[in-house]
C-alpha cells in the first residue's frame, strides 16, 4: 500500500515542479504519505467528530482505552469552546423547563 501511496505522491509532485516551473511560481508540493499517516488522520477525524471513545478504540484495535485516549483525544482552544458551548445550551434549556 505504501508503494502506491508514494507513487502517487511522486507522480503528482513531479508534474506540480514541471507546472511550476512554466507557470514562473515555487510549487506546492504533497509531503510523503503512508497507510499508517491515513489512518492516524481518520481516527483523528473521528474524535474530532464526537465519535465515541470506546468505540474508537474498537476501530483502531487498541489494548486499552487509555492508548485511544492519549493518542487521538487532542483538546485546543475551538475544542474547549464548542464544549462549554455545548454545556451551556443543555444548562439553559434545563432553566427553561424548571
Amino acid at each position: 500500500m505504501d508503494s502506491i501511496l508514494h507513487r502517487i505522491v511522486y507522480d503528482y509532485n513531479s508534474l506540480e515542479v514541471a507546472n511550476a516551473i512554466i507557470e514562473d511560481r515555487e510549487p506546492e508540493l504533497l509531503p510523503n504519505i503512508t497507510a499508517h499517516i491515513l489512518r492516524h488522520t481518520a481516527c483523528t477525524r473521528m474524535a474530532e467528530a464526537g465519535m465515541d471513545q470506546r468505540t474508537l478504540q474498537e476501530i483502531m484495535g487498541h489494548s486499552n482505552l487509555a492508548i485511544t485516549m492519549k493518542v487521538y483525544n487532542h483538546v485546543d482552544d475551538k475544542r474547549m469552546r464548542d464544549e462549554i458551548e455545548k454545556f451551556d445550551a443543555k444548562r439553559d434549556d434545563k432553566e427553561k423547563v424548571s
